[in-house]
């Protein structure tokens, strides 16, 4: 150690071994061949990727790299040695931060946040910062996922916390967590519009105006944003904010009213803090319909700007609505269509193709038309109500199109993603596609439902689960969330959780196709075989897959050893799958096969679906009714085949900081001495928009000073000016005669609410318990 004190940034790993003390109290001997495995471990791994080992500390080490890339690969290196063998339970935490250097210690805050992240791990798992994770955003090597946002001891703000995910690691799931979790501020759901027009049939539209506000806000990456699904099961409902709020998870409800007459709109909207249940801005427009795309700009983006004042920092784009025609009347039937569409059933969908037609037949270069009638074509054709080889043939050439007139539309890349999955039989590029999806709008709770499916049929089960809960973020309330939990749970063969949510899928739908096959798979797999064939005597006629009833009794008398039916329904199954619509009953041949291990036929019936690319394959490969295949050693070759071996890492958004230190201290120290001296506090409307005009910087840079450099919101900052002018104006005797509330106007309050909120928040008093005080 140096004789005085030196400062560096490094990575810092902090570690633990797991339960040492009472390992050292139970049985000293082997405790200490522990130790000794760990410290050699470790220091060959140091020496390897160039960290010093600064000190040892009983059952645990302090260790510092020049590079986030080379701790992270050391952690991972040494987490997989030490579970070799008589394994060794090691938590770690690392951290890219600052730290200095006496004579004799290493202290900082570097030290001290990667002590706090290690602390919340469990064995075999390694959490980093989001400071050390931004500087893993482009090592495809090594994959994280987010666990969330988290309080820590001695930590002034919430802080994410990310998990390495690479094979062999352990990652937390959220129970497993030692930290008090903060859910993030930056949440809202947009409740259905109230249709105010004389016209009842003018439902669509104001149906058509909140799903495209819910769109426009979606955009933006760090607002999370509830999905049409779950903020429209609360339409018509009487139910308090409050309870919307705490069923959403969300700390902001938009509501609002359309009324519709002539060739004019006027909407209204206001945001309410649903914790309080208290109103804290409300707007009205009059507007030409002709406009249309003008005004759903301006809310969105107005809204945007409200809550970045409340509650801090994100990024605003310029525009969040694109004018997608110059013809009303083609974007009108646009919404009617979508209104009929999203009842997801085959008689609104015939009408929703009729109305996207005549959109087109308005205007032909409506791009969000073509797409639209592209996904009801995929759903027509995928649920066996138009021909299957026809529907999709439309879906390719009308999403095709789509995609020409506008690339940056995310629906165009999903109904890509399903294109490559099922027609092409390519699972890197439908995963590709899908997380191009995923960038154009992170909020896209089909995309997300989607990449957390594509993760867990590859077995890539923790990056699978991050995605899922994002989408339980996102769409809590919605019968596809639900279903793709149940999926997760039981391709991790927990069929009793998959069944209660299955169960529950077929309650709200009980003609929901997928969930009775998989509802069928569990029982079979808990070995219910009665139950199965029971369960196919209760589906409704209607939702029978022919495919499917045949596979699924021909191995439910397959594990009955009940050799003359399982014959006999095989010898069906070939039959049935030798027809041009018989590719599911195709696909249970592969199922048949792998079960009853018959394992060469698996691998021949597996070399011509590669050959004629049949897409059931990849979801069928890992299914747990193919267990027993999963021990042959062409298992692995086919499965690399199929899935890559490369790691799908899952992107994490980067924060770049949008001033450099020195323009950071320079616009702050401007910033300090424009508010002291020209006050523009006073002014009840100020806008983060309008102070940024003032001092003459980017409304973006502003909202990030803020946050990043003085640690407060736009209205944390602005208030706490106008509760000291409040305490100024309280002590002036000339003002003695107006009241409490008189006084927070004139301070530049204009709500009683956010006055008594900011002054406590300020003081950790009431305006009155202040005064009486005599402060």
């Amino acid at each position: 150690m140096k004789e005085k004190k030196t400062r560096r940034l490094a990575a810092v790993m902090f570690t633990d071994i797991v339960g040492y003390t009472a390992l050292m109290q139970g049985n000293e001997e082997h405790a200490a061949i522990v130790r000794e495995k760990h410290r050699n471990i470790f220091e060959e791994q140091h020496k390897l990727h160039h960290g010093e080992i600064i000190q040892y500390y009983g059952d645990g080490t302090l260790s510092i790299f020049t590079s986030a890339i080379e701790a992270a690969n050391c952690a991972i290196e040494i987490q997989r040695l030490l579970k070799q063998g008589d394994p060794v339970p090691v938590r770690m935490g690392l951290h890219m931060g600052d730290i200095v250097f006496d004579n004799t210690e290493v202290y900082g805050d570097g030290v001290n946040f990667a002590s706090r992240i290690e602390s919340m791990g469990i064995p075999g798992a390694v959490l980093l910062s989001g400071k050390l994770n931004d500087e893993l955003n482009n090592h495809p090597g090594i994959s994280t996922v987010s666990l969330g946002h988290f309080e820590l001891k001695n930590i002034q703000k919430p802080v994410e916390v990310f998990a390495v995910a690479n094979q062999g690691i352990n990652v937390p799931k959220k129970d497993d967590l030692k930290g008090k979790q903060k859910a993030t501020n930056k949440t809202i759901a947009v409740l259905p519009f109230v249709n105010l027009s004389s016209d009842a049939e003018n439902e669509y539209f104001s149906d058509g105006i909140t799903e495209e506000i819910i769109n426009a806000l979606a955009k933006i990456e760090s607002l999370k944003v509830t999905s049409r699904t779950s903020s429209f099961f609360f339409k018509n409902k009487n139910i308090p904010i409050k309870e919307i709020g705490k069923e959403l998870k969300v700390s902001i409800i938009l509501e609002g009213s359309v009324r519709r007459a002539g060739n004019m709109v006027r909407i209204t909207a206001q945001l309410i803090e649903a914790e309080q249940d208290f109103h804290f801005w409300s707007e009205t427009w009059d507007r030409k319909l002709e406009n249309i795309f003008e005004i759903q700009d301006e809310i969105s983006l107005l809204i945007a700007e409200k809550l970045r004042e409340q509650f801090g920092h994100f990024e605003i784009q310029e525009h969040l609505v694109k004018k997608q025609t110059d013809i009303f009347n083609a974007y009108d039937y646009f919404l009617k269509a979508r209104y009929h569409h999203n009842k997801w059933n085959p008689d609104d969908m015939q009408i929703a193709i009729s109305l996207y037609k005549q959109a087109l037949d308005i205007d032909p270069k409506h791009a969000e038309s073509y797409a639209g009638l592209a996904d009801s074509y995929s759903f027509m054709g995928t649920t066996g109500f138009m021909p299957y080889e026809e529907t999709w043939g439309e879906t390719i050439r009308l999403n095709e199109k789509a995609r020409l007139l506008n690339d940056q539309l995310p629906d165009v890349y999903y109904q890509l993603a399903n294109i490559a999955f099922f027609i092409k039989c390519d699972y890197r590029e439908s995963f590709s596609l899908v997380q191009k999806a995923l960038e154009l709008n992170p909020n896209y709770v089909e995309a997300q439902h989607y990449i957390s499916y594509l993760y867990i049929i590859a077995g890539e089960k923790e990056k699978s689960l991050h995605h899922l809960e994002i989408s339980m973020g996102i769409d809590p309330l919605s019968q596809a969330t639900d279903f793709y939990k149940a999926y997760y749970h039981y391709m991790l063969e927990d069929f009793d959780e998959a069944l209660v949510l299955l169960d529950k899928c077929l309650e709200a739908n009980p003609k929901n196709i997928p969930a009775f096959t998989v509802k069928a798979y569990c029982l079979l797999k808990m070995q219910l075989l009665d139950e199965v064939l029971e369960f196919f005597n209760k589906i409704p006629p209607s939702v029978v897959v022919k495919g499917d009833e045949l596979g699924i009794k021909t191995l439910v008398y397959a594990h009955k050893k009940d050799s003359t039916k399982a014959e006999k329904y095989f010898n069906e199954l070939k039959e049935a799958a030798k027809h041009p619509e018989g590719f599911r009953a195709n696909s249970y041949l592969f199922l048949y096969y792998a079960s009853t291990s018959r394992f060469d036929e698996a691998f021949e019936w597996v070399e011509q679906a590669i050959a004629n690319k049949w897409s059931l394959l990849m979801i069928h490969y890992i299914d747990p009714l193919a267990n027993p295949i999963k021990q042959d050693p062409r298992y692995e070759k086919y499965h690399q085949i199929l899935f890559g071996t490369e790691i799908r890492k899952t992107q994490t958004s980067t924060k770049k900081e949008l001033l450099d230190a020195q323009s950071a201290k320079n616009y702050a120290e401007k910033l300090l001495l424009f508010m002291d001296k020209h006050k523009p506090y006073l002014d009840p409307n100020l806008s983060l928009r309008a102070l940024a005009g003032q001092i003459e910087i980017h409304p973006n840079q502003l909202s990030w000073l803020l946050n990043e450099h003085i640690g407060k919101s736009f209205s944390e900052f602005v208030n706490s000016y106008r509760v000291e002018e409040f305490k100024r104006n309280a002590k002036d005797p000339q003002k003695a005669h107006i009241t409490l509330i008189g006084l927070a106007y004139e301070s530049g309050f204009n709500s009683k609410t956010v006055f008594n909120t900011s002054f406590k928040n300020e003081t950790g008093l009431t305006p009155k318990q202040y005064l009486n005080n005599g402060e």
